[in-house]
């Protein structure tokens, strides 16, 4: 019987020379399709990638990529980045769910503690009451705090945590800008005018 640690690593191989980044398995095709996952999509060789950088597993849902949005890593996600990191210290809600005062969001507030840091991560979370999951929409201000708190945290840097979406949010567009080549005599140029 396959363990969710085996199926992870069958569905988001260990990069190595022989393995392209976000490479799927080609035995994995119904698993694959079953995560709605596209092997000649961009998005969803992203999520392999980002699954094999951090050791997330997709089928727990650990990260996820939104059709209109792009890769996400789940709170959950974040959460066992830091349980298999060791140093998780644990996690303390300062302010449960409260109603904002103009009523329009859930607010929560998490501290994050790890064992090798003296000072821990204290973050907000918010969540519209009109939100997409408007039954649950406390409980999502709370996981949106746990989120930004786990991620600062752990140094999971450049990914948004899905939960810390909100409805309407409009994600801006990656723009690739052409590094700037320095000329070694200019370098040396400007150390010798100062």
């Amino acid at each position: 019987m396959a363990t969710a640690n085996s199926l992870k690593q069958e569905l988001a191989p260990r990069t190595t020379s022989n393995n392209a980044v976000g490479a799927f398995n080609a035995e994995d095709a119904s698993l694959v399709r079953y995560l709605g996952l596209n092997p000649s999509d961009p998005k969803s060789r992203a999520v392999v990638a980002v699954a094999t950088r951090y050791g997330l597993d997709p089928l727990l849902k650990h990260v996820v990529v939104i059709p209109s949005g792009g890769v996400y890593i789940t709170r959950d996600g974040y959460l066992h980045i830091a349980h298999e990191s060791g140093q998780l210290d644990g996690i303390v809600v300062e302010r449960e769910p409260e109603l904002s005062e103009d009523g329009k969001e859930w607010a929560a507030r998490v501290t994050v503690w790890r064992k090798d840091m003296r000072h821990p991560f204290t973050f907000p979370g918010r969540y519209p009451v009109a939100g997409s999951n408007k039954v649950y929409a406390q409980e999502m201000a709370l996981k949106a705090a746990e989120a930004h708190a786990l991620r600062r945290a752990f140094n999971v840097a450049g990914l948004p945590a899905y939960d810390e979406r909100r409805p309407g949010m409009v994600e801006p567009a990656a723009e690739y800008v052409e590094p700037e080549v320095l000329d070694a005599e200019a370098i040396e140029e400007s150390e010798t005018v100062e």
